[in-house]
């Protein structure tokens, strides 16, 4: 039987994981920045952000409902079983889209890899949303937190050791996939003997499908959001392989981006809040629940405050200093990333609570705005104006999302 934690452990480690997945991302880049060429950085930086893309389809976007299906009417199996296939699902995209760019043998086999590395976050994650559903978000945030030290350390020390960016990414799908084994299935498998028969009628993968199909809005949500994000990088691609842009492009508009995706994590602070908010709505409690979501957005807006100033004041030096790269012609470029980064914060806090209320078929109208408006604007502006345009394309997109999700939301409220 495993004890019990209380809130402030909850959210310490909760604290913990959520930034050590906000700088693992950034950190590999700097180590591949550092000790790698600029075309391969250049492949590395495409690569990452494509696999974040190819997440999505192993996520399939369940994390939120997961955690919130506090009267359980999915069994852990069914989410377990549904993310095998969503998994699958993910390197099967990953070799169609490898077969259809027809990639030099280099850059292929780096996607694939990062692809599959993606993977291991993927599957992780249905036992950090099992954890979370049982208010034990320490064990989620303590998986998060290790497991990305671990990759941090192994991905760096092969680099240096072998400066072979294939190597270090077999390894670090091992690592990952040991750590899973050892941490998350073995701390799930002590809460609840949850690797038994299912008692359900049926083939045994039925429920997960019904579960699959329920969550499919989610999916198509978080795939169309994370395109969104990723189509400035895509649009720069193609204009490198155009040879419209310089070498290295890729790199800077990776690296200005950073700081715009933690800020687009910032939402994953709120997540043993977005729990609770789930048990006030399902218990009736109304006052606490409308309290809850003001204090989100409360913080929100000043956690946006220090971050633009903070961006103003120190993010070029920093980022020359942490990447050894001179960026200061850039400070418009990240100061327009950080501003859609605000505004994508916002957005996704409007979404959680829209979850919460079981509201998810409506966020398709708010994605498929932003979504439309990606197409429309992006590659005429990354075509016009380089990474200038790229950033510019975002902040507009995103801005479109915030006020579309705010609309959405005012109109659930009234009804």
């Amino acid at each position: 039987m495993m004890k019990t934690s209380n809130a402030r452990q909850n959210f310490l480690w909760n604290l913990l994981g959520s930034l050590s997945t906000a700088a693992v991302s950034v950190l590999l880049l700097m180590v591949v920045s550092r000790l790698l060429s600029r075309n391969e950085a250049d492949v590395f930086a495409f690569s990452y952000s494509l696999g974040h893309l190819l997440l999505v389809i192993g996520w399939f976007q369940m994390r939120n409902y997961q955690a919130t299906d506090i009267k359980e009417k999915y069994s852990f199996p069914d989410y377990f079983q549904s993310r095998l296939l969503t998994c699958g699902l993910m390197i099967v995209a990953a070799v169609i889209y490898l077969v259809w760019q027809q990639f030099d043998a280099y850059k292929a086999t780096i996607i694939l890899l990062v692809a599959l590395y993606r993977m291991t976050d993927a599957f992780s994650d249905v036992f950090q949303g099992f954890f979370q559903q049982k208010e034990r978000l320490d064990l989620a945030g303590k998986s998060l937190f290790f497991r990305n030290i671990l990759v941090f350390l192994v991905f760096t020390g092969t680099l240096i050791l072998t400066n072979n960016l294939t190597v270090a990414l077999v390894l670090v799908c091992l690592v990952s996939s040991i750590f899973i084994v050892f941490y998350d299935i073995r701390y799930s498998f002590q809460m609840e003997r949850w690797m038994h028969p299912s008692d359900k009628k049926g083939s045994p993968f039925s429920s997960a499908l019904v579960l699959l199909k329920e969550v499919f809005p989610f999916f198509i949500n978080g795939f169309l959001l994370n395109y969104i994000y990723n189509s400035p990088k895509y649009a720069l691609d193609s204009q490198l392989e155009l040879g419209k842009v310089a070498e290295g492009v890729q790199t800077d508009f990776n690296i200005l981006f950073m700081p715009a995706f933690v800020m687009n994590l910032l939402m994953l602070f709120f997540r043993p809040m977005i729990t609770q908010m789930a048990i006030y709505y399902f218990n009736d409690e109304q006052e606490k629940f409308k309290r809850l979501q003001y204090k989100i957005l409360l913080f929100l807006a000043g956690a946006s405050l220090v971050v633009l100033v903070g961006a103003w004041l120190l993010g070029i030096p920093v980022l020359n200093l942490l990447y050894g790269v001179k960026l200061d012609h850039y400070q418009s470029v990240l100061m327009l990333l950080m501003l859609g980064g605000v505004l994508s914060s916002f957005a996704t806090a409007f979404d959680n609570i829209l979850t919460v209320l079981r509201k998810q078929n409506l966020l398709l109208v708010s994605y498929i705005l932003a979504f439309t408006c990606s197409l429309l604007v992006t590659s005429p502006l990354v075509s016009h104006y380089a990474i200038f345009g790229a950033g510019l394309a975002y902040v507009v997109t995103m801005a479109i999302w915030l006020i579309s999700s705010l609309a959405l939301y005012l109109y659930t409220k009234r009804k």
